[in-house]
């Protein structure tokens, strides 16, 4: 059994890139490790990993952001109120909620008044 002492700073952050990753390192050889791993995850979300196919909508997907999502919301007196609402984007906010880690997501509205 191995013994030693363990150090945290609160400054340091760790990254790992798996192997696989590097099949388009080729568009980032002027960036140092440190600096490509900065840029990659500048805003908290993986910059890279948007560009895979499985994170890509179909047609079909895309067609259905259009349509208005109802949503309900709360007035000031209290009062339940359905908008419906169309997507535009989402934001890189994001939380877990819960227990049940559920993930809950920010996003912007065409018309953005909520």
């Amino acid at each position: 059994v191995g013994s030693g002492d363990v150090w945290r700073h609160p400054n340091c952050r760790v990254a790992y890139v798996a192997q696989h990753a590097f099949h388009h390192i080729e568009n980032h050889l002027e960036k140092t490790p440190n600096e490509y791993i900065r840029w990659r995850y500048e805003h908290g979300s993986d910059k890279e990993g948007l560009e895979k196919v499985t994170a890509k909508m179909t047609a079909e997907e895309e067609e259905r952001l259009k349509m208005p999502i109802p949503i309900d919301v709360k007035t000031e007196d209290g009062k339940m109120h359905t908008m419906k609402l169309v997507f535009k984007r989402f934001t890189d906010g994001r939380r877990v909620i819960g227990k049940d880690k559920e993930v809950s997501y920010e996003v912007k509205w065409q018309n953005d008044t909520v």
